[in-house]
C-alpha cells in the first residue's frame, strides 16, 4: 500500500516517546461481535456493487479515542492514556493506544472522506483479504517488514469506514498482530453501533 505507508510513519513518529512499564493482552472475550474472513476477490471491473450493511455510520464527526473503552484497552493490553492526532497529509483523526512495553500499538482512524477502495483500489489491492465485521464488508491488510502491520478497515458508510491497525517496532510478528486487530475492529464497530 503505498498510500498507506506514511500513515504509518505518522504513526510510529507519534508513539516513539512512550514510558516503559509492563502490560499484556488478556485472552478474554470481549464480547465484540465476531469477525468472518473470506478469500480476497481480485479487482477488476469498474462496476461496484451497492455495500451491504447492516447500518449506515457515519464517522465523520466521531472522535477515534471514545471507540475502545477502558476495559477494551486493558483486554488489547494498551495501558497508557489514548493519544488522539490526525493523520498528514490526509487530516484524519485518529488515536494510538499505547503499550508501554512497547510490544505493539494500536491505532483507531475515523475517515469520513475515503472507504474502503483507498485500501482495495490501490496498485496492491490482491492484498487485502475481504472479510466481515458484525456485518459490515470490510478488508485486512498485512504488513510485514521491519515494522509490521496489520490493518482491518470497515466500510461502515458509502465514503466512510474505520480503520483499526496494529503496529510493531519489530518485536512482535505480523501473524501475532493479524490474529489481534479483528477483535480491535470488531470491539470498534460494536462501540459504533452503541452510540
Amino acid at each position: 500500500m503505498r498510500r498507506a505507508v506514511p500513515i504509518f510513519a505518522a504513526v510510529l513518529v507519534l508513539t516513539a516517546c512512550s514510558q516503559t512499564t509492563t502490560g499484556s493482552p488478556s485472552g478474554t472475550d470481549s464480547g465484540a461481535p465476531r469477525t468472518t474472513t473470506t478469500t480476497a476477490d481480485t479487482p477488476g471491473s469498474s462496476t461496484r456493487e451497492p455495500a451491504k450493511r447492516p447500518k449506515t455510520i457515519t464517522v465523520r464527526d466521531v472522535d477515534p479515542c471514545t471507540l475502545l473503552t477502558e476495559a477494551q484497552r486493558t483486554q488489547f493490553g494498551t495501558d497508557q492514556p489514548p493519544r488522539p492526532g490526525k493523520v498528514p497529509g490526509f487530516d484524519w483523526a485518529t488515536c494510538h493506544h499505547n503499550r508501554a512495553d512497547g510490544k505493539y500499538l494500536v491505532g483507531i482512524t475515523a475517515v469520513g472522506t475515503e472507504g474502503i477502495e483507498f485500501y482495495t483500489g490501490s496498485a496492491d489491492a490482491d492484498k487485502a483479504e475481504k472479510m466481515e465485521v458484525a456485518g459490515f464488508p470490510a478488508v485486512l491488510v498485512k504488513e510485514p517488514g521491519k515494522l509490521p502491520k496489520c490493518t482491518v478497515a470497515v466500510d461502515v458508510s458509502d465514503g466512510q469506514m474505520v480503520d483499526a491497525s496494529v503496529s510493531s517496532f519489530g518485536d512482535t510478528p505480523v501473524e501475532e498482530l493479524c490474529r489481534l486487530v479483528p477483535q480491535v475492529a470488531g470491539a470498534v464497530v460494536a462501540n459504533l453501533l452503541a452510540k
